[in-house]
């Protein structure tokens, strides 16, 4: 009878543990807005990275997918969020090694963003490696300049 009584209260458990990561994850279809950018390179985004404005999270990354073997990212933001068309979004990291997020910096016309459409300006995500060896190039010629 114990045992029976342990894996009830355990599978219970686990299902409100998954109801809350769930619930945490997704954001009503009601209040928000489904935009889309499209990225040359996307490392470190997953689904339910957070979308930042001015350092204050808006949203979460929806969906991800290839469209034309080029990174396409679907972000649901809120929709009280006026986002003037033409804005720009980047990938940004949390310190040097941080967790990934999308940023967006604000553009200054006075149409905005609808439900559906793309955000034309993007900037990918920065290599680690690619900056260190931009690093070394760049030692690399001043010291050649100096001999």
């Amino acid at each position: 009878m114990t045992n029976h009584l342990r894996f009830f209260t355990g599978f219970t458990f686990v299902l409100i543990i998954l109801e809350l990561i769930t619930v945490d994850m997704s954001i009503e279809d009601k209040n928000v807005m489904n935009l889309n950018a499209n990225f040359n390179k996307v490392d470190g985004l997953v689904q339910g990275t957070e979308v930042r404005l001015s350092g204050v999270k808006i949203g979460i990354v929806n969906n991800m997918l290839l469209n034309k073997n080029k990174p396409q990212i679907e972000i649901s933001i809120r929709k009280e969020i006026n986002i003037p068309s033409d804005s720009s979004i980047s990938i940004q990291t949390d310190g040097l090694f941080g967790k990934k997020y999308l940023s967006i910096e604000p553009g200054g016309m006075d149409e905005y963003l609808k439900t559906g459409d793309d955000l034309s300006f993007t900037e990918d995500s920065i290599m680690i490696q690619d900056l260190l060896n931009k690093i070394i190039e760049i030692g690399e010629i001043k010291k050649g300049n100096e001999l």
